[in-house]
């Protein structure tokens, strides 16, 4: 007996593979198409004492009042200046809060900042990303720096710096680097 494909030309195979493949997309259950589940964050403004906790990602999308909630929390609080908060910045902070599997929420020293307010930040670089709302610098009850750097290395990109001495890291959505300071 010959194989089911045999005799049929390159187009026929080709047609087959589609026919295939449709025959497989049309035969999946609706599970197989809900969206990425909940995310959710625990965040603590140092500078500010607020805090947001809760679901900021949900059917798909982002959660309209917790994205405005964590902008103000992660506000440049000198002037109370906000900015929208990297969504991938974000991700990566949930995604970090789930592997360091802490019931608290991460102490936020600073993130978005305003051109001037970098301008007096010790040591901050003039293209910060923190002007963009793509960086943090943050610590977590109970860990130490380097337990929060090795984590956000094992993403494999963007930026993580460990400021051991001062028990915090830099955690960012730019090009791969890592460094360690004071």
């Amino acid at each position: 007996m010959d194989p089911p494909t045999a005799g049929l030309s390159r187009r026929g195979i080709l047609g087959l593979g589609a026919a295939v493949a449709f025959g497989v997309c049309d035969s999946r259950p609706a599970a197989a198409w809900e969206p990425a589940p909940e995310r959710t964050l625990r965040l603590f403004n140092r500078q500010t004492g607020e805090g947001f906790e809760g679901v900021y990602w949900a059917e798909g999308r982002p959660v309209t009042e917790a994205m405005a909630r964590i902008d103000w929390v992660l506000r440049d609080h000198n002037g109370d200046i906000c900015r929208r908060i990297d969504l991938a910045l974000l991700n990566r902070l949930s995604e970090m809060q789930e592997k360091l599997d802490s019931p608290h929420p991460f102490e936020v020293l600073s993130a978005f900042r305003s051109r001037e307010t970098n301008r007096h930040v010790e040591g901050a670089a003039t293209g910060s990303l923190h002007l963009e709302g793509r960086a943090v610098d943050l610590r977590l009850q109970g860990r130490r720096a380097v337990d929060l750097y090795r984590c956000a290395l094992s993403f494999g990109d963007g930026g993580a710096g460990c400021y051991a001495a001062r028990n915090f890291v830099h955690v960012d959505t730019g090009p791969t680097r890592r460094w360690a300071g004071g």
